[in-house]
């Protein structure tokens, strides 16, 4: 009992190695600068708030005694104030201080730094990321529990922002590094791949049917190994092909010829009694129409079964072998086989075309030639009720090509007229190199492709040792 046909599994999809490789170390790389920039941000957003609350005490301190020195016992202002207290320690902090009077009236605000501005895109960062409620903010007196002003102190973004932009540059280095070191090896396993194509390129030769195709040999050997193995494969493939070939045209051959001996045994044997027997027949119906009446009904009865049997031998002998294939060739076997055709179906157009010397063909090829056309116009008259038959056969410098097309209705399923049946077909033209197909034609109809090439003609000429 034969499987049911189950559905193949769906097949992975497809990967090409060196897009893949370059994606992924790129996206590394990305991944890389991202993940490192976001950690320095948020270093310096922390360091900065550490930094911020330890140096807030001592700039308040700095800040009071210059205020000092600026008031007298009676005064409460803070005009004059410039934070030059500050201007040796300011920027090693990095800071920027503001200050207000009693009366919430901006006094100075100052930034300590003097290397200029950091990237605006790191600067925004920063900014977002910080916020404005990360600040220092302190009282300014003359006395205790007197107050004369407020300051605060913010981080100087321009100086984090270069600090922080030094340590990005490290980072971006990093990453433009590894997408170097990724084109660096990119190069190489592409040039290791690029036999790919050559090897695609063999395998289509080799789906086409030529199985002398061969792989190259790349360099990189993991590669080399897999070239050397296949054809190793395809060698013996070849050697195994060649010789299934060879016995299925012995076969055929043998067929062909037990064929050939049973139409000559049946012709000369069982023809030439059928012959005596209708002699005897007629001789005896002669004789009684005058002695005996009473055996002629008897007689002409054995005349007629004797009639039929010879028209049933004749109908085996053409089966079994074309008449005048041998004498005349392929070309009149094909017309007188047509020509019996249109005699049967009248009502069917038939054409038939024979171009190039298709006389010429081998013996084996001959018989098969006809054997197709035979069954392909048995399955299209039986089963598809063509009003058309069209049969196309041609030899040239291509090699040989064989067509029947009809317009009827049916499938061709095999059919027991000549015993060969698609499958037959299918494995007499495989067996000669050839190639055969049935195909179904729009908007019906089918059709009979039977392909041989130039070599698949030479293979089949006979050998003589």
């Amino acid at each position: 009992m034969k499987d049911c046909p189950t559905t193949p599994p769906a097949a992975p999809a497809a990967v090409d190695l060196k897009r893949h490789l370059l994606l992924r170390v790129s996206l590394f790389a990305l991944a890389v600068g991202v993940v490192a920039t976001v950690v320095v941000l948020h270093q310096t957003r922390a360091r900065i708030r550490d930094h911020l609350a330890r140096t807030g005490v001592t700039v308040e301190r700095l800040i009071a005694g210059e205020a000092d020195q600026l008031r007298d016992a009676f005064r409460r202002s803070l005009d004059g104030l410039a934070l030059t207290s500050l201007d040796g320690i300011g920027p090693l902090l990095g800071i920027c201080v503001a200050v207000e009077d009693l009366y919430k009236r901006p006094v100075v605000s100052r930034c300590f730094h003097d290397d200029g501005e950091a990237p605006t895109p790191v600067r925004w960062l920063l900014a977002r990321l910080i916020g404005p409620e990360v600040a220092y903010r302190g009282v300014i007196g003359q006395y205790p529990g007197v107050k004369v002003g407020e300051f605060v102190v913010t981080p100087d973004l321009d100086s984090e922002g270069r600090a922080a932009w030094v340590q990005i540059r490290t980072v971006l280095g990093m990453s433009l590094a590894i997408l170097l070191l990724n084109l660096l090896i990119y190069r190489p396993v592409r040039r290791a791949l690029r036999p790919a194509d050559q090897i695609l390129a063999v395998l289509g030769r080799m789906e086409a049917g030529d199985l002398s195709a061969r792989m190259p040999r790349p360099r990189l050997i993991e590669l080399r190994r897999i070239a050397a193995g296949f054809d190793h494969l395809a060698a013996q493939l070849q050697k195994t092909l060649a010789a299934q070939r060879q016995l299925a045209q012995r076969l055929l051959a043998v067929r062909e010829e037990e064929r050939r001996r049973l139409a000559r045994e049946l012709h000369d044997e069982f023809g030439q009694c059928l012959a005596s027997v209708g002699a005897e027949a007629a001789f005896i119906a002669a004789r009684a129409e005058s002695t005996d009446p009473s055996l002629l009904p008897a007689a002409r009865a054995v005349s007629a079964v004797t009639g039929h049997m010879m028209e049933s031998l004749q109908g085996i002998l053409h089966q079994l072998r074309p008449v005048g294939l041998e004498e005349f060739g392929l070309t009149a076997a094909l017309e007188q086989l047509v020509a019996g055709w249109r005699r049967r179906m009248p009502g069917c157009d038939f054409a038939l075309t024979v171009t190039g010397a298709v006389d010429g063909l081998p013996d084996g090829l001959t018989v098969s030639l006809y054997r197709i056309v035979q069954e392909s116009l048995t399955n299209a008259l039986r089963h598809g009720t063509p009003g058309r038959v069209a049969v196309d056969l041609a030899r040239d410098a291509a090699g040989c090509r064989l067509r029947v097309e009809d317009d009827g209705e049916g499938d061709a399923p095999p059919s027991p007229g000549s015993g060969l049946g698609v499958l037959g077909m299918c494995e007499r033209v495989e067996a000669l190199g050839g190639q055969f197909a049935l195909e179904p034609l729009a908007p019906r109809g089918m059709r009979v492709r039977v392909d041989f090439s130039p070599e698949a003609l030479q293979a089949t000429e006979p050998t003589h040792d």
